[in-house]
């Protein structure tokens, strides 16, 4: 093996090493689903009629009536 195709494939073995490393901290879609499942079934929505908690978006707007976002 020459020199040149030696350090070619230690560049390529660092790349993969690199992808390696990355792709064991990004968050699975299974997990993801379950998270957002979760936190939509434990989470009150103040949109749903009959909810009776404090709706912030149904307040009365305080100063001149305008809002900035």
């Amino acid at each position: 093996m020459s020199e040149s195709q030696l350090k070619k494939v230690l560049k390529e073995n660092e790349t993969l090493k690199a992808q390696l490393e990355k792709s064991t901290t990004i968050l699975k879609v299974s997990e993801a689903c379950e998270s957002l499942q979760d936190y939509c079934t434990k989470t009150s929505d103040p949109f749903i009629p009959g909810w009776s908690g404090e709706n912030e978006w149904t307040k009365p707007l305080k100063g001149n009536g305008c809002s900035v976002l």
